[in-house]
């Protein structure tokens, strides 16, 4: 056998081995990657879809909610202002009291 012969053989026979050093590696390395997307059940998505109909109703109930609040606040504060009209007082001078639903007189300190 000739050098170039031996020298030939020692090559493929080193890119031989690095080949399955490269598949060992490849192998080792296969559980460690990342799904890019993993997917769920149907079960799950008809729960998450559950949750999400519920929270929209939620929601939409708040908002009507809010709605009325204004609009009762809204009210309380015209009656106030027409009790204060009819009864000849001024906002500077008097504030409604709530709890007694009273006016009582602001009292200026110096």
């Amino acid at each position: 056998m000739s050098e170039l012969q031996v020298i030939e053989a020692g090559a493929v026979k080193f890119v031989d081995e690095v080949k399955a050093e490269v598949e060992k590696a490849v192998e080792a390395v296969k559980p460690e990657v990342k799904k890019a997307l993993v997917a769920i059940s149907a079960d799950e998505k008809l729960i998450l879809a559950e949750a999400e109909v519920e929270y929209l109703k939620a929601t939409m109930e708040i908002q009507r909610l809010t709605k009325i609040t204004e609009a009762k606040a809204k009210e309380y504060q015209t009656a106030v202002d027409g009790f204060l009209t009819k009864y000849g007082l001024s906002k500077a001078e008097y504030l409604f009291d709530g709890v007694k639903k009273a006016f009582t007189l602001i009292e200026k300190k110096l």
